[in-house]
């Protein structure tokens, strides 16, 4: 028998919303003034939200948000499908509080491994839906905390209008320099970018784009990403280099003349690289099993890059050999293998 929440105890109505999916949470939100103070009431806190924005292949645009969680886990909580035109006998207007309220056409599915979807159509000017819903859903999730976005299928130079993004994820076939300096401009606390789209064009050597303090490409990409880099964590995937790039690096860091703030290095190349060749121009002390305390066991790297999972790194092992910076003596390991460069500086 349906139980009407707004009819039984507070305490117990939040209990039944703290059961819910956050798209349920989300549906009961809107139901009503009422309901919405309850759902606010049930004090639901979420751990990451995640906005994702696709222009379609048939011109309508894709806005959808949900909860990322500690593992990394896609959880829905509602989606917009931006329209020319609604179909006028399917009206619902939906009210997102602030005297904001849009009328849509709504509708309501189950995917085939149980989750719970609706969507939302609205014709209504998008980036105004968009700032509404994620107010909208901040309050009732009791949400402050940082944004990540998705973006892909890039067929307009139209970016949502969502704010406090820090972490982002480019899925565009190809962009150009002239749209990475919109993406900075737009979203000017970015702290962490993956991009997976080849960039068109040459990025300028003092472009913010190479600022970013954790950055990831999954494209082809020379040694001017590398070269030009100011930040923290650096993961080239698909990258080009020769001994002698990677030797200035190392000559650079050792001198302590750049990579000032850099914590980590990864490049997975697509020439091989000559190890002993660059280990031959730098003073380097080899990993000695009869002293294994003179350095770490364990090197944690977790990179808040999308689909990154934390990294541990066996020290203890020839693999590594460790080097220092001149000016401060502060350490770094360096392991080189026939398509790999990785470098990890210790932290204080």
């Amino acid at each position: 028998m349906p139980i009407n929440l707004l009819k039984i105890p507070d305490l117990i109505g939040a209990l039944v919303v703290s059961e819910l999916e956050y798209s349920e949470i989300f549906l009961l939100s809107i139901c009503s003034h009422r309901s919405n103070i309850l759902v606010k009431k049930a004090g639901i806190k979420v751990p990451k939200l995640e906005f994702r924005y696709e222009d379609s292949r048939v011109r309508y645009k894709i806005f959808e948000i949900g909860v990322v969680t500690d593992i990394q886990e896609w959880l829905p909580i509602t989606s917009v499908l931006h329209v020319k035109k609604l179909d006028l006998k399917k009206i619902f207007t939906v009210k997102l509080g602030h005297g904001q309220q849009a009328d849509t056409n709504f509708y309501l599915w189950r995917e085939e491994n149980g989750t719970f979807i609706n969507r939302i159509k609205c014709a209504i000017e998008p980036m105004t839906v968009q700032k509404a819903l994620q107010n909208h859903i901040n309050s009732i999730f009791h949400y402050s905390d940082s944004n990540q976005l998705i973006l892909s299928r890039k067929r307009e130079k139209s970016l949502p209008n969502i704010t406090n993004v820090k972490e982002m994820r480019i899925d565009y076939v190809t962009v150009d320099p002239q749209f990475l300096t919109n993406v900075l401009t737009t979203y000017p606390d970015i702290h962490t970018i993956s991009v997976f789209s080849e960039i068109v064009g040459d990025v300028p050597n003092n472009s913010p784009f190479f600022q970013i303090s954790n950055f990831f490409a999954g494209y082809p990409c020379g040694p001017d990403y590398l070269h030009n880099f100011f930040g923290r964590n650096l993961y080239l995937g698909n990258a080009t280099f020769t001994e002698q790039d990677l030797i200035q690096f190392l000559q650079k860091w050792i001198s302590n003349e750049a990579y000032y703030n850099l914590e980590t290095l990864t490049l997975e190349t697509e020439n091989a690289i000559n190890g002993d060749l660059i280990r031959q121009t730098i003073e380097f002390e080899e990993y000695d099993p009869n002293e294994p305390e003179k350095r770490p066991d364990i090197f944690f790297v977790d990179i808040p890059l999308f689909g990154f999972t934390p990294q541990h790194y066996h020290l203890r092992d020839r693999r590594f050999v460790e080097i220092r910076r001149i000016t401060d003596g502060k350490r770094a390991f360096l392991a080189v293998d026939l398509f790999d460069f990785n470098f990890l500086v210790q932290k204080n």
